[in-house]
């Protein structure tokens, strides 16, 4: 099988971007032919796109915006026609627009668009993906498949679930090694390290996180909490106004986020909307840290409440401020059973083998939907 990955982010930073190079690593190590076009980096960064480049794979560096471009149709289809894939997969509006009109006339492959935010859509917006040219289309967790059904109108029997993997740094804690992690980052040795680790936005929760912050030190508790991601420095205004100064890190963006949360002691995901699964959660929970996680489409399917870590009500700081105290209060065995329970989870469903095996799964319909000559 031949499968052509499309993705418009620039360089490797976000979640969607990490999800899309674990896939090219695990469909190329199951012996599937891999190519890769994706937009070239955003940030100037001239390693940006080094961990792409190195699964040593045909590779084209294409602009793609969500605007339809004619360049970018050109070398699209050129890219198409040339590696004549069995399937093409899109990550994000911009690469799904450009190959669907880019392979206008180009029968041969299937077309799999991927969704991967939980965001209520309008009719309209789910035209693209009720096509009779879109062979599947994959949620990254049975929420969002019924998001997508219900407000976006798409059959139900053509959206196929696949959850995102763990980073393959994460596959084994006990190879990670977090020493003196702290001490980079000068952060207290002797206190809980409580982690969110995710490029800002508004959307992201990180000023809900920092209400909650707030909320535990007045209330006496010992901890540090540390923002790691892209933007981050944003958070210094809110931090200064809650006089959070000394209990909070805001760090760049890693490119070691596994020896990041082995330090840590909990994880936290306080995403207000548009999260479908957090990649940070699952790869917490491979790595043996508990986590709290708003109660927000997928992130349900990743933190079994109670067990590997609770959710709560997206936004309410006081909510999550109450789990964190919970979690805090916990003796050294309860937190670390907690912990077990959370890697036993990351291995049961997030392996890189769980989802190469089901994304194979849903090419083979994609290509069988095609032969049946559904155009």
């Amino acid at each position: 099988m031949r499968v052509l990955i499309a993705v418009a982010h620039g360089g490797v930073y976000s979640g969607g971007a990490h999800q899309a190079l674990y896939q090219l690593r695990g469909l190329k190590h199951a012996g599937v032919e891999v190519m890769a076009v994706w937009g070239p980096d955003d940030e100037g960064d001239p390693n940006g796109l080094d961990r792409l480049k190195s699964l040593d794979i045909p590779l084209e560096i294409i602009p793609i915006n969500r605007q339809l471009d004619i360049d970018t149709l050109k070398r699209f289809r050129k890219a198409m026609t040339s590696f004549r894939p069995d399937v093409v997969e899109c990550f994000k509006s911009g690469a799904q627009y450009h190959a669907l009109y880019g392979g206008i006339g180009l029968k041969r492959h299937a077309l799999v668009f991927y969704r991967g935010i939980s965001r209520r859509m309008d009719i309209w917006q789910g035209l693209k993906y009720r096509l009779r040219r879109v062979d599947r289309v994959i949620a990254n967790s049975r929420a969002l498949k019924r998001i997508m059904s219900d407000t976006g109108k798409i059959p139900a029997d053509k959206i196929d679930c696949v959850y995102n993997e763990y980073d393959p740094a994460c596959s084994d804690p006990e190879a990670v090694d977090a020493t003196g992690l702290r001490r980079e980052l000068d952060v207290p040795e002797n206190v809980p390290l409580v982690t969110q680790l995710g490029n800002w936005s508004t959307w992201r929760g990180q000023d809900v996180t920092l209400e909650a912050a707030a909320a535990l030190k007045a209330g006496g508790y010992g901890f540090h909490l540390l923002f790691a991601g892209r933007d981050t420095d944003r958070l210094q205004a809110k931090v200064e106004e809650l006089d959070l100064g000394d209990a909070v890190t805001l760090s760049p963006y890693r490119r070691d986020p596994e020896r990041v949360l082995k330090a840590s002691d909990i994880a936290v995901n306080a995403s207000t909307s548009h999260e479908s699964m957090s990649g940070a959660l699952v790869n917490a929970h491979a790595l043996g840290v508990p986590a709290v996680a708003s109660d927000l489409a997928g992130n349900g399917e990743v933190v079994e409440d109670g067990v590997t870590g609770y959710l709560v009500p997206p936004g309410d700081a006081e909510a999550l401020a109450g789990r964190l105290s919970k979690m805090l209060d916990m003796d050294v065995e309860r937190l670390s059973a907690m912990g077990s329970a959370a890697r036993a989870r990351a291995v049961k469903l997030f392996s890189s083998e769980a989802r190469t095996r089901r994304r194979l799964e849903v090419y083979e319909r994609a290509i069988e939907h095609r032969k049946r000559g559904h155009c």
